[in-house]
Formats: structure tokens, sequence, C-alpha cells
């Protein structure tokens, strides 16, 4: 079985805290519903073709993961 990655951990970590404590489990599930949300507004409202909208979004949560990563090993 292959071992998972530091990143796969820490989403296992959340998943387990959410299930016990319902505050993160709201924030979880509203940070985890976000990226749909704005794919949805950027195709609905916007117009984009859904493949811009997801490329975009994914991009922005890229370079947020990164932000973050890099503002945790300073």
């Amino acid at each position: 079985m292959k071992q998972p990655n530091a990143r796969q951990l820490r989403s296992l970590r959340l998943s387990a805290l959410a299930r016990d404590d319902r505050a993160v489990a709201e924030l979880n599930a509203r940070i985890s519903n976000s990226p749909d949300y704005l794919v949805e507004e950027l195709m609905n409202r916007h117009g984009w073709p859904a493949h811009e909208a997801i490329c975009a979004v994914q991009q922005l949560q890229e370079r947020a993961f990164q932000e973050i990563a890099d503002h945790s090993a300073a």
C-alpha cells in the first residue's frame, strides 16, 4: 500500500477533526464548497466556459496553498 504524503495526512487529520468539532466541520464545508461556488459564478454570471473557470480557480487554489506553505516555512 502506498504511504500518504504530508498533504494527504493533513487532509485526513482535518477530516477527523471535523467529525468531532461542529465549528471545524462548518468551516471545512464552507471552504470545500467555495471553489464550486466560484466556478459556478464565473460560468453563470460572467459567461466563462467551464474549462476556463475550473482552470482559473485551480490556479488560485495552488497559489493560495503555495503562499500558506511559504508563510509556514518562514
